[in-house]
């Protein structure tokens, strides 16, 4: 499942179509286990050594797509990760990565940002005529320094995930999301008041937008936006 490809077929493009969750081989693993429910479905290594200077990570689960009904709880962070991770790894030194994102104030999304932010210049995208009542927003990475020892250590870090989502338990799985040594007042305290600036025009959109909703029209709200908190 999935929605129509519209680019057009030139030489030049090289376009294939498969589920990239399943990519064992580019994500580290070269042994399946047998009693696997999809050990036969995994595939061999896709990318090679290719580099690029632009990667979009915009793949979202969908309800079309057909998969067992044991991927359904994992199956989301395992897209996120194999794209993060498999995107990272491949971008040319000094490359763009555009990231497709939701809700910038929780604490996914703003640790996503900061990691990005040791590598690379950081910056935020909504657009203004579609998706404005949702949550959705671009991350913007410019000048990605894809060698740098933080970067690789992300791409391990999202291998992990995604290998443990895979193939571990639940205990196992809930283990890996855990940011280990990771010090969260301290990192809000570095990087909480560059969230609020990113994030102060991308809730200024989604406000207007839910202001001028039909659901809101006859119904007095009061608006305001101060250093990132969005009042209704």
């Amino acid at each position: 499942g999935g929605h129509e490809v519209l680019l057009q077929s030139l030489s030049r493009v090289t376009l294939k179509s498969l589920d990239i969750t399943m990519l064992a081989a580019d994500m580290g693993i070269q042994e399946i286990p047998t009693a696997h429910p999809d050990a036969c479905r995994f595939l061999p290594q896709q990318l090679g050594q290719q580099k690029h200077d632009l990667v979009i990570c915009d793949g979202q689960v969908l309800r079309t797509h057909q998969r067992q009904a044991y991927r359904d709880r994992r199956e989301a962070r395992r897209l996120t990760v194999t794209q993060l991770a498999l995107g990272l790894e491949h971008l040319r030194e000094g490359g763009n990565m555009i990231v497709l994102l939701h809700r910038i104030e929780q604490w996914e999304s703003f640790y996503l940002l900061y990691t990005f932010d040791q590598f690379s210049t950081v910056k935020v995208f909504k657009p203004r005529t579609a998706h404005t009542k949702r949550s959705s927003f671009y991350l913007v990475a410019s000048d990605v320094q894809s060698k740098d020892h933080r970067a690789l250590s992300a791409v391990t870090r999202w291998k992990t995930i995604w290998r443990v989502a895979t193939f571990g338990t639940d205990e196992e799985y809930a283990q890996s999301l855990r940011l280990g040594n990771v010090d969260v007042a301290t990192t809000i305290c570095e990087f909480g008041e560059t969230l609020a600036t990113l994030g102060e025009e991308i809730w200024d959109i989604q406000a207007h937008a839910l202001e001028r909703a039909p659901f809101n029209r006859g119904v007095h709200t009061e608006r305001r936006v101060n250093k990132g908190a969005v009042v209704m």
